[in-house]
C-alpha cells in the first residue's frame, strides 16, 4: 500500500479525481449504503468506534460496509455497528493484488451513497473511495488537488485534540452532531476467559500483569528499551511474587519478546512469553482477567482501555493527548522534549531521529515501577493518577 502510494497514488488520484470532476454524482435524499475506510491500527480502529455509533444511530436502515486489511479482520468482527467487511490481504503481493482486485470490483458495481475514509490522506485510499464514485466522499484535508477533487467533504485535521474527536467530526457533513463521545467498549463472552493457550493452569482469582514490550511495524521506535522492561518486571516480581507475568504480542514478535525474557535476573515459571499464541479474542479475555498492562503506544493499549484494564503507557515520538487510552484507569508517561512529539500524519510517521529516540530513553524504570504500583493500588484515586502522570 505505501510502494502503491509512493509510485503509483498521485497519478492515480489524478485520474479518479478527474472523472470525479467531469462527471459528479450528486448526494441522494437518504443514506442507503456508508463505506466507512480504516486501514492502519488497531487502535485507530476502535477510536473510530463512537463515530461509527453515531452513524448507526441516524441512518439505522442503512448497511454500513467497513474497508481494511484482513490482519484488522479479529477486531472488526467485534464492532457491532458492521454489517459487512471488506478485507484486502496484505500477507504477500499476490494475496495483496488478487484481494485488491476483488475489492476494485465490489467499489464499481456496489452502489455506495456515503464513503467515509479514516485514513489520513492516503493515495491509496483516496483513490479506492473515489472509484466507488459515492454521492458524499468525505476525508480529512489537505492543499492538494490530488485530495480535493476526489473529496466532496474535506474534514480539518486538529493535533491539539484526540484522535478520536477528530474521527467523531467526520460525519458533521451527515448532518450528525459529533460532540458526544461514548467512550470505546468491547464485551467479553465470559466462557472464552476460562483456559487460554500458553496459560498455566490458575486460579480465576490469580493476579496477571500483562506486559507489551513491542509497537506496530510502521514505527518500531515507539518500543522502550528491552532491558528496560526486564528490569521492571524483575522489581515488580519481588513486589508480587505471586502474579503471573504475561508478555504478549504477534507472532512474528514472539523472538523479540524471549529476548527480552532472556534479559530478566529472575527467570522463573510465573513468567510467560504467549506472544503468537493468542487470537484477538484470547487476548481481550486475558486483559479481562489481569489486573494490569505496561505498555508502549500499541494497539493491545488501546484494546485494554476498551476492556477497562489499567494501564501504563509509554510515549515518546507520538503524544498521549492525541492518540493515548480512553476510558480506563492509565498513566501515561510521556518526556515532552522540545522536539516530541515528531510521528505525525503528514509524513506517513517516517521517523528520523537524530537524537535516537532520547524521547523514550528518557523515561526511566523507576518511573514506570512507580505508576505500577500506584495503579496496583485497589483504592487508586483519579487526583493519585495525574500526580503520578506528571
Amino acid at each position: 500500500m505505501r510502494h502503491i502510494d509512493r509510485f503509483l497514488g498521485l497519478p492515480l488520484c489524478w485520474i479518479s479525481g478527474l472523472v470525479r470532476m467531469m462527471f459528479k454524482r450528486r448526494a441522494g435524499e437518504t443514506v442507503e449504503s456508508i463505506l466507512v475506510i480504516k486501514f492502519f491500527g488497531l487502535g485507530s480502529i476502535l477510536l473510530a468506534t463512537p463515530a461509527l455509533r453515531l452513524l448507526r444511530i441516524q441512518f439505522p436502515e442503512a448497511r454500513v460496509t467497513f474497508l481494511t486489511f484482513s490482519s484488522n479482520s479479529e477486531l472488526v468482527e467485534e464492532i457491532p455497528m458492521i454489517d459487512e467487511r471488506w478485507l484486502i490481504d496484505a500477507r504477500t503481493p499476490r494475496s495483496f493484488l488478487k484481494s485488491f482486485v476483488v475489492i476494485v470490483s465490489r467499489l464499481v458495481t456496489t452502489k455506495i451513497d456515503v464513503v467515509l475514509d479514516l485514513e489520513f490522506f492516503s493515495k491509496f485510499s483516496t483513490f479506492l473511495g473515489a472509484i466507488a464514485r459515492p454521492g458524499k466522499h468525505i476525508g480529512f484535508a489537505l492543499p492538494t488537488r490530488w485530495r480535493s477533487w476526489n473529496l466532496t467533504d474535506s474534514i480539518s485535521l486538529k493535533n491539539d485534540r484526540h484522535v478520536s474527536k477528530t474521527f467523531l467530526r467526520t460525519v458533521a457533513p451527515l448532518g450528525i452532531d459529533g460532540s458526544d463521545l461514548v467512550l470505546p467498549r468491547i464485551r467479553i463472552n465470559e466462557a472464552a476467559s476460562g483456559t487460554l493457550p500458553g496459560l498455566p493452569a490458575a486460579s480465576p482469582h490469580e493476579e496477571i500483569i500483562c506486559v507489551d514490550a513491542n509497537a506496530g511495524e510502521t514505527s518500531l521506535d515507539r518500543r522502550w528499551s528491552g532491558d528496560c522492561f526486564a528490569r521492571t518486571i524483575d522489581i515488580l516480581q519481588l513486589d508480587n511474587p505471586d502474579a503471573l507475568f504475561c508478555l504478549i504480542g504477534s507472532v512474528e514478535e514472539r523472538a523479540y519478546v524471549e529476548g527480552v525474557v532472556e534479559k530478566m535476573m529472575f527467570r522463573s515459571t510465573r513468567i510467560v512469553n504467549l506472544a503468537g499464541q493468542l487470537t484477538l479474542k484470547e487476548l481481550m479475555a486475558l486483559f479481562s482477567r489481569a489486573r494490569l498492562l505496561i505498555t508502549n503506544d500499541s494497539g493491545p493499549m488501546h484494546i485494554a482501555a476498551a476492556v477497562g484494564l489499567s494501564t501504563v503507557a509509554l510515549f515518546g515520538p507520538e503524544s498521549p493527548e492525541f492518540y493515548g487510552p480512553l476510558g480506563n484507569k492509565s498513566i501515561n508517561l510521556f518526556a515532552s522534549l522540545p522536539c516530541s512529539p515528531c510521528l505525525n500524519v503528514y509524513n506517513a510517521k517516517v521517523f528520523r531521529c537524530p537524537i535516537n529516540a532520547k524521547c523514550m530513553r528518557d523515561i526511566s524504570v523507576e518511573q514506570v515501577v512507580d505508576a505500577a504500583r500506584v495503579l496496583l493500588r485497589e483504592d487508586v484515586s483519579n487526583e493519585t493518577l495525574m500526580e503520578a502522570a506528571s
